[in-house]
Formats: C-alpha cells, structure tokens, sequence
C-alpha cells in the first residue's frame, strides 16, 4: 500500500554507519534531505524534526512553512499540537503518583473517582483498574462523542467527565480487547487531578514543564488567536478548525521539536542512569512490560502501560502517534540505544510521512547493531484449531464469506469489491485480485474474522452476524432519531430494519456510515463487532428517545428531502 512504499523508498536513500551507535554527518544530511523531498513531493506545509541520542539532541530543525499565509518558517521552537502523544504524559503522571504511594495501578477506579459509575449490561461485571485506563483495555464506550465537543474551558470541564461516562453502559468485560480509547485516557487524567490534588493543567506545569525546561509546551489550546509560535494546520491548503475539548488529557497538548528533545532525554536519563528526571528507573521500565499477553482478541500488536511496543533489530522501541485536527505526529523511544526521535507536522496529508521518517530514522540507528532482545510478538491462541466458516460477520463494515460446493472461500466488502480467497497458511487466506496484501483469519476467541494489512493484524474484530427478528415492540423503535444538540460533528440517526441481513442498523445521517446492532436487553441495543468506536450501546428505555454517544435523541418524522 500506500505508506509501505514510501517508507521503503525512505529507507533507500540511507547508507548506515558502522561506527559507534551514532549518527553521521552524512546520515543526518540524508534525513534532512528526504524530509525535504517529502515535502515537496507531497505538498505538506511544514515538519519539526527532534533526534535525541547519548544525552544530546543531535539534530533540532524546522522545514517549510508554519503559516502559509505569512510565510513563518518550521523551527525548532514552532509550537505543533503533539495529539495523542499527551497519553505518555498521562501515564507518566500516574506512575508519579504510584511511585508516591497514593495509588496503584490495579487499584478500582471507583475508588480514586467516586462519582464515575457507569452503567452495566446484564452479562457484564462492571470492574475496571486504573491500568486498564492506561492499556485501553477498560471496556468504556470509544464511540463517544461528547468528549469532542468544542469547549473554552477545558480544565474545568474535564471535572464534568466522570459523571457524563457515567450516563453510559460499559461496552465490554475488561481485558476483551484493548480498544484505542481517548475517553478512558481523559478519565486517567482526571483521575492525576483528583488524586494529586491540582488541576490537569497545573500538574503538568508543576511535575513536567517546570521540571524540564519545556517552557514552549501548554496543556491545551489557549482561547483566541493561535500563540504567535504556533503553526497553524491545514487539511491540503484548507485550514483546519481548531479548538480545546473536554477529553484534554487524551491528546490536547502542544509542543515544540526542542521541548520533545526535552522529554525524550528525560525518560532517556531516568531510564538508563537512574536520574529520577521523571521516576525511578525500575518504575519508568514498567512502561515496555507488555500488557495484553492475556488479551484473546488483540491480534499481533503490543501495548505497553500508555505506550506501544515495537521492535528493530533486537531492540525495544516504545512508541507513540497523534493524530488531531490537522496536526500529526510520531515518537519512538530506543532505551538501549540511548535514542529517540520526535517528527511532527500541521498538514493532515503529512500524517505518513511523519510515521515514516520516525519509523526509518529509528530502523536506520538500530541496524547498525543487533539488539539484544528477540523478535517477540503477543502470544495468542492456536488458530488452526478454528476454522473460517461461510458467513456475514459485522463491524466497521459487513463482510460475506462464502463456501463452494469444493471448498473454495469468497470474500465481499465494501472496500475491495468480491474477491476469491486463497489459503495461504493455518486458516490463512489471502484476498486475490487486489494490488496491495490484504488476509482474512478467523478469531479463536469469539465467531469471528479478522483482516491482515501487508502481514499486520487489523486491530478491528469483525463478529460473527447476530440476526434480529422484528417484533412489534422493535418495531416501534425503528425511525428517525434527531440530536438535541448543535455539536457539529455528529449529527443525526436513523434506526432501520435489513431485511437482507435480518438485522437492525443504524444509520448516521450526515456521515452516512452504517452500524449493525443486536438487542443486548430490555431497550438496549449494542453495536456488533470489537475495535475503537465499536460496541457502544444505544438505550431506547424512555419512550420516542435514544441515549447514545454522549447525546439524546429525540424520535421525530424523517425530513423531507427535495431531488
């Protein structure tokens, strides 16, 4: 695909050192001129570039534009949005506070947050820890969208969270799959405010900023116009919209390349010589021990408390992206190398670029030397005792599987059309006719498939379909759902019957997506399939409304449309 061809043209201009672990002159040139490249090639406005290595920050620089308007150039001072990034400060945070004796991460998060008591479905249990928080394993509906909401008041708003989650039902059990989370990680960062005692804001001023000379960073997007370092962001040559929310913590956060140069020393120093410049270093390590081994459903990839797992040649990377209106960045951390490397940009159609070159700078400085760490992936269960049946199974999308008289598997998405498959390995099978790799597994833990993408597990599950005859009480919840609010980025539902599928759906109105759901109660009905933004439950008990996503809804006729 895509980003897999750029990066290997990336790699391919880089010829690597065989000298200390360190980078040349030449090298660094190199990086500075394929950043250059990509800017021109693909029209990105700007990008910040900030590589640590043995205690220095060896290469700070700016390239292109912050403003195109004005013509402000990148620098190593620009201030970009770092996204979700801010987790790693989150996780941090709590492990200050774990280190200070005033919790554990396996404490009950109701204990340190006794106002948040969300809802639970019949067959659920209803426990989540703190690190379930920090490994988005919690079971707290993703598919929440009041989080997103435009707000001039952040810190004070993000007191609000605990008991807005608590009008919703827990999608999963915890540990059912680690489900990328921002609103888990937001209640983690009122959880540091709760428990310290300061606000989000001024805990990160007083335990980070100050601390470390990041005198460029801000835990939010100030009200008004941007600050005069800051790069404006853009989506191609439209500029982005941009505002603080009440999930801060998740990923509000704005930085500069030499303030990331900062942090990732810091966790370097602590790491490594015991600096105590965040924690200690036998807590600060704690970050790299893998945390969904017992995770059924995960796939192939590792998470760590708050950040992900990779590795390179032997060595461990701990790493993170952002992503947020407009701005896109990537962190890799290499403890054992003594190396990190910040990349970030304010044009959404950079967001490759920026994965890309962090990825490549840091696969170019681990090469140069095996690690001493074996390629581990997570442990999961023996696939090839289960095997892929003929079927509709729901998520993101619908996908059909079907068998014929000899045995032959077909698949049919949305995306790529109908396709024959070809078993390639274990229960194995690769999609034919298609110009990129893309197999299709069955999942042991639960009936279901799932997609892999040049030979990486998708982190979405497609379920097995679960149909649902209409009876006369469903009946009467089927129609238009209207949004009591003017939140711009959701707007309204639609609940229906598919008779080609035997199941309800519902359809977003103004984004035009479609969800099939099943009845998991009385008035309650659960979005199918397992990843980020599935699973959330949609309640229909009090009469001609639907609470869902943060929001109500209100049964009004459908609109009438004109041609």
């Amino acid at each position: 695909m895509k980003k897999i061809a750029l990066l290997s043209t990336f790699l391919a201009g880089f010829t690597v050192s065989h000298s200390a672990l360190a980078l040349t002159q030449p090298e660094l040139n190199q990086i500075t001129q394929q950043i250059e490249n990509r800017l021109s090639e693909e029209k990105i406005t700007g990008i910040s570039i900030a590589v640590v290595k043995d205690n220095t920050p060896i290469l700070l620089e700016g390239f292109g534009f912050a403003n195109t308007q004005t013509q402000q150039p990148v620098t190593s001072d620009t201030q970009f949005r770092i996204a979700s990034i801010t987790k790693t400060f989150v996780t941090l945070a709590v492990l200050k506070l774990v280190n200070e004796g005033k919790l554990s991460l396996d404490d009950s998060v109701y204990k340190h947050l006794s106002d948040f008591r969300p809802k639970v479905l019949p067959n659920n249990n209803g426990k989540i820890t703190v690190r379930d928080l920090l490994t988005h394993q919690s079971g707290i509906p993703s598919g929440w969208y009041r989080g997103d909401e435009p707000t001039t008041t952040p810190d004070q708003d993000l007191n609000s969270l605990a008991a807005l989650l608590s009008d919703e039902y827990l999608v999963w059990d915890r540990g059912t799959i680690s489900a990328y989370n921002n609103n888990a990680f937001a209640l983690a960062g009122l959880l540091v405010s709760r428990v310290s005692g300061q606000s989000w804001q001024a805990y990160l001023q007083s335990e980070f900023f100050d601390p470390l000379g990041m005198e460029s960073t801000l835990s939010h997007l100030p009200n008004g116009p941007l600050p005069t370092k800051m790069a404006e962001s853009y989506s191609g040559t439209q500029i982005e919209p941009k505002y603080a929310a009440l999930t801060t913590p998740a990923g509000g956060m704005i930085s500069t390349g030499n303030d990331m140069a900062r942090y990732m020393q810091a966790i370097l120093d602590s790491w490594n010589y015991n600096s105590h410049a965040i924690l200690p270093a036998s807590l600060i390590k704690t970050v790299r021990n893998v945390q969904n081994n017992h995770v059924k459903l995960d796939g192939d990839h590792q998470m760590g408390l708050g950040f992900f797992i990779e590795s390179f040649n032997g060595h461990i990377a701990i790493k993170h992206d952002g992503s947020y209106q407009g701005y896109e960045s990537s962190m890799y951390i290499v403890p054992e190398l003594n190396f990190g490397v910040f990349v970030t940009t304010n044009n959404r159609v950079g967001a490759d670029a920026v994965e890309d070159i962090a990825k490549a700078v840091t696969s170019m400085v681990a090469q140069q030397a095996p690690g001493p760490f074996e390629h581990t992936s997570t442990p999961q269960l023996d696939e090839s005792r289960k095997t892929l049946e003929a079927g509709a199974y729901v998520g993101t999308s619908s996908v059909f599987i079907e068998q014929n008289p000899s045995g032959e598997f077909s698949v049919f998405s949305e995306g790529f059309g109908y396709k024959p498959l070809k078993k390639v390995a274990a229960q194995t099978y690769q999609v034919q006719g298609i110009d990129y790799d893309i197999k299709i597994k069955p999942t042991e833990a639960i009936e279901g498939v799932r997609f892999l993408y040049d030979g990486k597990d998708y982190a979405h599950v497609f379920s097995k379909l679960v149909t649902t005859q209409l009876t006369p009480e469903l009946e009467q919840l089927l129609g238009y759902y209207q949004i009591q609010s003017d939140n711009p980025i959701l707007g309204d539902l639609i609940l229906e019957y598919a008779p080609e599928l035997q199941a309800l759906v519902l359809v977003s109105v103004k984004h035009g997506f479609t969800r099939t759901v099943k009845v998991v109660g009385d008035n309650l009905l659960q979005v199918q399939g397992y990843g980020r933004g599935i699973g959330t439950v949609f309640d229909f008990s009090q009469p001609g409304k639907l609470n869902g996503l943060g929001y109500q809804f209100k049964k009004v006729p459908a609109p009438i449309t004109g041609e």
